[in-house]
């Protein structure tokens, strides 16, 4: 089988998805991580996969850069109220961090039925959550903000990253991709809402693939270090930058990002370090509202919202709906397509460790 990439027909091998899961949790452990550490990040892996997202096992090419980081530990809560906490990461990957953040925010406006305890008349309806001082990137966001509205609870995440996007022409890179996710419950046994999206106008991903390839960007996505609009993805990670989405809407909204997701987390802060690349302190803020507080039915009304927008015309594709399908065509084949040399070096790692 194969499947094309940015232009390229890329190989790939058909997985059973469990064995996909298991087998990145093996290679995982086979770089130093515990069982739980390793499965819960194998799971949110092969679950970017499962959708055709590119914050998948593609991680897993340089397994490397997987393994602990020196002197990380588990992510720990160093401040705790009743409807808010951080977290220190440790240095520990986004991806157990901002996990973490999820299901504490969770907690505090579920209590007892979500394992925080009290009662509905003593819970906050909102919670928020920060986490700093991780070591890299959390992968797919919406992942979180689904395993929020799956418990119950609206999930707005944010989280912001090192230096790549600039907030104009001529300018510097000083914002991250940036991304935010929101998870909505939509009716008991319905599935959620899910809203994922970068504030950049390409992935870094995307300029990576194309400079690997030789490719041309799209145009209007990055920026040479002349300030001015270039195609060429080299110019674009040679002193360039990558472009905001949508002008100075999406700077905006990155901006937004940087100070609720950084700043507010007490990540790596523009202006304080010499880089956020080089401070590692990668920055998550997670919000949960137990919407019962505000009004009865939220469920059914969102439903409402969302099939009124689908009928709205004949073309319209609400957010989500593709991921959404392409993840159930993979589930009802039992497989899922993965780069043969991605699914390469994971089984390599599992049965070898690192070389």
């Amino acid at each position: 089988m194969a499947t094309r990439v940015i232009g390229r027909v890329l190989a790939t091998v058909d997985v059973p998805i469990e064995m996909a899961r298991s087998t990145t949790a093996a290679a995982l452990r086979q770089t130093g991580w515990g069982d739980k550490e390793a499965a819960m990040q194998a799971d949110i892996m092969v679950s970017a996969e499962l959708c055709g997202n590119n914050q998948g096992l593609v991680k897993m090419f340089q397994p490397k850069l997987m393994a602990p980081a020196p002197g990380a530990a588990p992510p720990a809560v160093e401040r705790d109220a009743l409807a808010s906490a951080v977290i220190n990461a440790n240095q520990s990957p986004g991806m157990l961090a901002a996990l973490m953040a999820a299901d504490l925010a969770c907690d505090k406006v579920l209590g007892a039925a979500g394992r925080g305890g009290g009662s509905a008349a003593e819970l906050p309806a909102i919670a928020i959550v920060g986490a700093y001082n991780s070591s890299t990137s959390s992968g797919q966001l919406a992942y979180y903000a689904e395993h929020m509205a799956k418990r119950g609870v609206v999930g707005i995440c944010l989280a912001n990253s090192p230096e790549f996007v600039a907030a104009a022409g001529g300018a510097k890179p000083v914002f991250g991709t940036n991304p935010m996710a929101v998870g909505i419950p939509t009716g008991a046994g319905a599935p959620p809402f899910v809203f994922d999206m970068a504030t950049s106008a390409i992935a870094l991903f995307g300029v990576l693939t194309a400079k690997a390839k030789g490719e041309p960007l799209p145009p209007g996505v990055a920026y040479g270090k002349d300030g001015k609009w270039t195609t060429n993805a080299a110019e674009a990670l040679d002193g360039g930058a990558i472009a905001t989405f949508g002008g100075h809407k999406g700077a905006g909204l990155a901006l937004v990002i940087e100070l609720l997701a950084g700043a507010l987390s007490n990540a790596a802060v523009l202006g304080q370090c010499e880089s956020k690349k080089a401070a590692k302190s990668w920055g998550h803020t997670v919000i949960a509202i137990r919407h019962e507080a505000l009004v009865d039915g939220f469920g059914g009304k969102a439903a409402s919202v969302l099939a009124a927008v689908k009928a709205s015309g004949p073309s319209i594709r609400l957010p989500g709906e593709s991921s959404a399908r392409i993840a159930a065509q993979r589930r009802a084949a039992g497989t899922m397509p993965i780069p043969k040399t991605i699914w390469d070096v994971i089984e390599e790692t599992a049965r070898h460790g690192l070389k």
